[in-house]
């Protein structure tokens, strides 16, 4: 049977009765889950951040708060109202401009240890966590694979404007790479599609965020692509998952069906992050909720494949890529 089509949220009190019941499934404090109904209904401008491409210091003049203790040193917490992206070097590719929850869910990363070599990002476009992962990392490789083609050229366009090295753009089902790459990358990138209930708190709209069946949708194929994924990374690899929504369905209980679906398979501590460690989980995930003041949202979590790492594999070339960076 379909799955009936998702009814339209709109935004403001017509979404109270559905954030009251999200709160209850997510906060057991009356206080808590009404600062974060709150918070997501006052719909405030949310804060930027920057990743620092070049050491200009025109960026260093840029009005900016405090780094964080976890923060890291390439990246700037813009204060909110500053359209950093209007500035000129954002054109000549000083910086890369983002919501600062997709600081926050990207910084997970930084656990790993060491620097991984050759990087797919399942999920890319428009590139932003593919960017902070060359910029963390400096891989010798960076596949960065979106499967609707209609949103590739932002991709390139930002990956070009920022210079990436070794940066590579592919448009296909994460089962191709499955296929084509098992095993052949030491860290896997997927930002997952999701019902995104973080938005609301942007003042966007997200028709369906509730809708019961379009989270069975969404689960679907977030497990879908995270195996694929785990089969596409090596031994002793990780697997980054993120997503920008609030519910439980959508990401501690996708890990914990990957932790069970694959055998060995492990979250991994980010011990920086801490103190946005997930209450809702017995295994290390990682949120950010809108009355924390930081941003939107987000969910994160770094999973280990089991064993030693190896030598990884030589790519083939019947990889569908079609287009690589100059560097």
């Amino acid at each position: 049977m379909k799955p009936r089509p998702p009814r339209r949220v709109s935004r403001g009190q017509g979404t109270r009765r559905e954030l009251n019941q999200l709160a209850e499934n997510l906060f057991e404090d009356e206080a808590t889950r009404q600062a974060f109904v709150d918070a997501i209904q006052a719909q405030e401008s949310r804060e930027g951040a920057l990743i620092l491409l070049q050491d200009r210091p025109e960026i260093r003049a840029f009005p900016q708060y405090r780094p964080m203790s976890w923060q890291p040193p390439f990246i700037v917490r813009l204060m909110q109202g500053f359209k950093a992206s209007q500035h000129p070097l954002y054109a000549q590719g000083a910086f890369y401009s983002l919501d600062f929850s997709s600081v926050i869910a990207a910084s997970v990363m930084l656990a790993i240890e060491p620097a991984p070599k050759r990087i797919l990002d399942l999920c890319a476009s428009p590139g932003g966590k593919s960017v902070f992962a060359a910029r963390a990392f400096a891989p010798d490789v960076i596949i960065c694979n979106e499967s609707l083609r209609r949103r590739t050229g932002i991709l390139i366009e930002n990956l070009t404007r920022c210079r990436v090295k070794g940066a590579n753009v592919s448009s296909a089902d994460a089962s191709v790479w499955a296929r084509k790459a098992s095993q052949a990358f030491d860290f896997v990138i997927v930002d997952a599609p999701c019902s995104g209930q973080s938005l609301l708190a942007k003042g966007r709209e997200a028709p369906g965020c509730f809708d019961p069946a379009m989270l069975d949708v969404c689960v679907g194929r977030q497990r879908r692509i995270l195996a694929h994924a785990l089969e596409c990374t090596a031994p002793g690899g990780h697997v980054l998952y993120m997503t920008c929504t609030f519910n439980r369905k959508e990401n501690e209980r996708v890990i914990e069906w990957a932790m069970r679906q694959f055998e060995g398979v492990e979250a991994v501590e980010a011990p920086a992050m801490a103190v946005f460690r997930s209450h809702l989980a017995d295994v290390p995930c990682y949120r950010l909720f809108p009355q924390q003041g930081l941003g939107a949202g987000m969910f994160s979590a770094l999973l280990r494949k089991p064993g030693s790492p190896i030598e990884l594999p030589a790519l083939s070339d019947e990889l569908p890529i079609f287009w690589r960076s100059d560097g």
